[in-house]
């Protein structure tokens, strides 16, 4: 994939990830450890960084509370003049048009010490909410598996929405039994985990598929794989 195709196709994925913040659906830490690639949270005012990922801290050689502290500042010591005086301008610029919707691809750099090469990354940010940007600093390279990533997460998370209100009227041993058949057990074996008769999960069985309103096991797995999960 050349550069001018990167511009032309930004990972739509970061609306995904920007609506599982937003809804609270996972913690930035735990989202940062699922995805290739630098999560940042960035102010909308200066694109000073609020938050990064622990890789992150480690690639750019600073502790979140020190790059916290630095705010802006730390792009004039370790950013060249195009990135800081053409490049961020125009991401101002898109930043103020207050799209939620529109992702902003860029390429931006990093340089550790004077006399060392600049290292480039691709980066992807859109606005989070009214004071910050949600970001994803990567390798070209890895956005196909930041995709499908992202996309099994929020798979997931729909799921999860679809069957909310059902799956509270199950019992605590139903919840268990559900569990089990998201892990793919037959009755016989689940009947063996919970010490209990194998025609008495048959009926567990029943009740749950009768309750989530689904005849299909495949669909059942999916529902006890994401109640397991988030």
């Amino acid at each position: 994939m050349t550069d001018k195709k990167l511009f032309e196709c930004p990972p739509k994925q970061l609306y995904k990830l920007s609506n599982l913040i937003n809804q609270g659906v996972i913690s930035l830490d735990d989202l940062a450890e699922i995805i290739p690639g630098i999560l940042h949270i960035n102010s909308r005012k200066d694109l000073a960084l609020e938050y990064i990922s622990k890789e992150g801290c480690q690639i750019l050689r600073y502790s979140l509370e020190e790059l916290q502290t630095l705010g802006a500042a730390v792009f004039e010591k370790h950013q060249c003049e195009f990135t800081r005086t053409i490049t961020y301008p125009k991401l101002m610029k898109e930043i103020a048009k207050n799209d939620p919707n529109h992702v902003i691809p860029f390429f931006q750099d990093w340089q550790y010490e004077e006399d060392e090469r600049p290292v480039f990354h691709f980066t992807s940010t859109k606005i989070l909410n009214d004071t910050q940007l949600v970001s994803i600093s990567l390798f070209p390279n890895r956005i196909e598996y930041l995709t499908n990533t992202v996309n099994r997460l929020f798979g997931i998370n729909r799921t999860y929405d679809k069957y909310f209100c059902q799956y509270k009227k199950l019992t605590k041993r139903e919840k268990e039994v559900l569990d089990y058949l998201g892990k793919e057990l037959p009755r016989k074996e689940i009947s063996h985990m919970l010490f209990i008769d194998e025609k008495t999960v048959k009926k567990h069985c029943e009740n749950i598929y009768r309750k989530l309103g689904t005849s299909k096991r495949t669909e059942l797995e999916k529902i006890a794989q994401a109640f397991s999960t988030i």
